[in-house]
Parts: structure tokens; sequence; C-alpha cells
């Protein structure tokens, strides 16, 4: 059955158990002090689900396959601010185990589900490519 709204795709309610782990690391003493790090770090986790939610919205193969390409980066720079947790310890090895698995399952239930509107994308692009224009 297809989804009829953005939160039910699993890749959004992944992103979304993904931002509420961030904001619980936000808000534990003291990486709450660093406030650059931890409006960084949140932002990022919101990026992403604001992409995949607009990205779901689109009409097209090109927008869709655009915003989850954005959700994407922002999963990726998400991914560099566990690290930097783990490197600082802020949190555990074995939290940061749990939350890079779940990053990575936010990013394959997102793949997934933009895999047809980007190859799509891509056949239209060579198409275009392949064609002379009139003279």
């Amino acid at each position: 059955m297809s989804p009829n709204n953005f939160k039910e795709l699993k890749c959004w309610q992944l992103a979304d158990s993904l931002r509420s782990e961030v904001a619980a690391i936000c808000i534990k003493p003291p990486v709450c002090r660093d406030f650059d790090f931890c409006d960084s770090f949140r932002d990022a986790v919101g990026s992403i689900c604001r992409n995949i939610s607009e990205g779901f919205v689109r009409f097209t193969s090109p927008e869709i396959a655009k915003f989850f390409g954005y959700a994407l980066a922002s999963l990726a720079e998400v991914q560099d601010h566990l690290i930097e947790c783990q490197t600082k310890k802020i949190i555990t090895d074995s939290d940061f185990h749990r939350l890079w698995d779940l990053s990575e399952h936010v990013k394959a239930t997102s793949l997934n589900f933009s895999k047809s509107h980007r190859e799509r994308t891509e056949r239209n692009k060579k198409r275009g490519k392949r064609r002379r224009p009139r003279t």
C-alpha cells in the first residue's frame, strides 16, 4: 500500500527517531552548553526530516530525487556529528554504534524509496543528451 502522508514513510519515521535521539544528547550537560555544536547537530538532523517530507509532496521525479539527495547530505552531516560525539566522549561507544546503525537504516530506506525517482531522472537526462536540437 502506498503511503498517503510523509509520516507513513519508514525513512521519515527512522529519521524522526534519530532526531529525538539527537535532542536527548543535546540537552545533557556539558554538551548542552556547546550551543554551536548542538544547534548544528539539531539543524542537520531536522533537515533530514524536512527534506524527506518536502520531497514526498513533490510531483516530479527530479524534484523528489533532489530533496531526498538533500536529506542524505544532511544525514552525512549527522553522521559526522556522531563521530564527533564519540571522539569527545559525549556518548558511549555502544550508543554511538546504535545511533550509527539507526542512521544507516535512514540512509537505506531513503535510498530505497527514492530509487525509482533517481533512475527515472537519470534515464530522462540520458534521453535529453541524445536529442539534437532542431535547426
